[in-house]
């Protein structure tokens, strides 16, 4: 199974949100190669990252859906002062939200498998 993290932001400041996502995503990616669910091809966590341009709504996971074979939801995440925050802060940040994003997908698509692997990528 394929593994992306997409994002989309609200300010120039949020890059260093997204150079830390692009870490963790390069980490994920070898680790959900390994998982094999029938109907899906791709777990796709699209960041909303808001920032001092703006805001995507409320904080949360949204628009679950399962398209193709590739299940999609956003993560909305609220402007946190992202020029002020450490790079180990962002990282924990984006770890703990896309964590909450993967077992929620697996449990929409009744999904039951190990992700001891996963939990280990993001702790």
């Amino acid at each position: 199974m394929k593994f992306s993290l997409p994002a989309q932001l609200k300010g120039p400041e949020c890059k260093n949100v997204m150079l830390q996502a692009i870490s963790i995503r390069k980490k994920l990616e070898p680790v959900f190669f390994n998982i094999e669910f029938d109907s899906v091809n791709e777990i796709s966590i699209i960041l909303r990252v808001d920032g001092s341009l703006g805001s995507f709504g409320m904080e949360g996971i949204e628009n679950f859906e399962l398209t193709n074979g590739i299940c999609t939801c956003d993560v909305v995440i609220r402007d946190l002062n992202w020029v002020k925050q450490q790079e180990e802060q962002i990282s924990k940040i984006l770890k703990l939200k896309i964590l909450e994003a993967i077992v929620y997908c697996f449990k929409n698509l009744n999904f039951n498998t190990d992700i001891s692997k996963i939990k280990k990528v993001l702790s």
